[in-house]
């Protein structure tokens, strides 16, 4: 759902009255009729909110930070899940929307291969090949190698990701490091090197281990850290793939049955629970998910989306239709149409309890021609009276 933001105020004006000279108490009479007879003005032109175009030297008087926002949305929109720890962080804005026990360690079961993963794309040879042995054979989860069998790195990676192939995680960490030991140790160095501070591990696998953990918000840390990876999207975005005569699916259900869908990984054990690391991407916006210590990952993960999707809304006032407010004339008379550059600021539809939002032009207008892509002003978002963002407005 968009939410549209209402059209122009009035613009304010200045005015500038002369007048005759009298008594004293005539001109203090005069001044103070002129000075109600002004403010009068000034209330009908201005409207009770901030002006639609407003003067440099009006300044907003307080912002309201992330926290208050997410506050607001969570005072009408907390999704009651099973999850022990969860987050939403919506990829356009940069922000996380919601979360509950995000910073807390838990054991991370087959979301440890998010960081195998990392290690190998950022170091590996997804050329060479691995010849698999008896130790890489560890049980629980697998892609169906056998010892002897010659595998890419490549396909060790669909292994990973796909049918969560624990087998195919000792083959990588045993090529990448030379021994077992030594990749997790790279693992838990490259965590830190990230500032994943809840994280340490202890396999490259992710069954249940003493002092393996992570948390909800590193694993978002670490997710992004692969999303500059396409062929990792791709991976983690395929529901089934064929190998060696066999079929690889993914562990992720949501690939199949929930609208907009397009990753990433799952994982499960006695200790874990439930766990999902989710990526959505509906109108043009991506959200990833993140669900620890579930009884229902699917079903928790749909009620956060569907919060999420009651409580937000963006409104970049590019479909708006030009009107008069949209157009600026440079000192020669050409008319130049404005319009905001950069991600407008995460907006929360209007509910009880939660401050409408609206977006006003402030103009700071330079002297000479104007240019293509020059600033002219900055476009503000507003909730109820504090400023929330802003945009730089340029003309086109």
């Amino acid at each position: 759902m968009i939410h549209r933001l209402p059209g122009p105020t009035r613009p304010c004006t200045r005015v500038i009255v002369f007048g005759s000279l009298g008594t004293v108490k005539q001109a203090q009479l005069s001044a103070r009729r002129l000075l109600l007879l002004v403010a009068g003005m000034a209330l009908f032109l201005c409207g009770f909110g901030p002006p639609q175009l407003v003067d440099r030297e009006i300044g907003p008087t307080a912002r309201v930070s992330v926290g208050e926002l997410r506050s607001w949305a969570e005072q009408t929109y907390t999704p009651d899940l099973t999850a022990a720890s969860y987050l939403l962080y919506d990829m356009g804005s940069g922000r996380v929307l919601y979360e509950h026990n995000s910073t807390v360690a838990r054991a991370p079961a087959s979301l440890t291969k998010l960081m195998t993963a990392l290690l190998v794309f950022e170091r590996g040879d997804l050329n060479a090949v691995v010849h698999i042995a008896p130790d890489d054979l560890v049980g629980g989860a697998t892609m169906g190698l056998a010892v002897g069998d010659v595998v890419t790195v490549t396909d060790l990676l669909w292994g990973l990701l796909l049918p969560s192939g624990n087998d195919a995680a000792s083959a990588l960490a045993r090529y990448m490091g030379g021994n077992v030991e030594t990749f997790v140790a790279a693992m838990n160095a490259r965590a830190q090197e990230l500032g994943l501070s809840q994280t340490h591990f202890v396999n490259a696998h992710g069954l249940d281990a003493q002092g393996h953990v992570s948390s909800a918000a590193d694993l978002l840390m670490l997710t992004r850290e692969l999303w500059g990876y396409p062929l990792f999207r791709s991976m983690v975005g395929t529901a089934r793939v064929q190998w060696n005569g066999r079929d690889l699916s993914s562990t992720n259900e949501w690939l199949t049955t929930f609208d907009g869908a397009t990753g990433v990984k799952t994982g499960t054990t006695d200790e874990a629970g439930e766990c999902l690391v989710a990526s959505v991407e509906r109108d043009g916006r991506t959200v990833l998910l993140v669900i620890m210590g579930s009884q229902a990952r699917y079903e928790d993960a749909t009620k956060l989306y569907d919060a999420f999707r009651s409580a937000y809304a963006w409104d970049t006032a590019n479909g708006r239709e030009l009107s008069i407010i949209n157009r600026v004339y440079d000192e020669n008379g050409r008319v130049w149409f404005m319009h905001p550059t950069g991600a407008a600021p995460i907006v929360l539809q209007h509910q009880p309890g939660v401050p409408e939002v609206r977006s006003f032009r402030r103009l700071d207008m330079p002297r000479g021609d104007l240019l293509a892509g020059t600033q002219v002003g900055v476009l503000e978002w507003w909730a109820g009276a504090e400023m929330i963002g802003a945009q730089a407005l340029v003309v086109r």
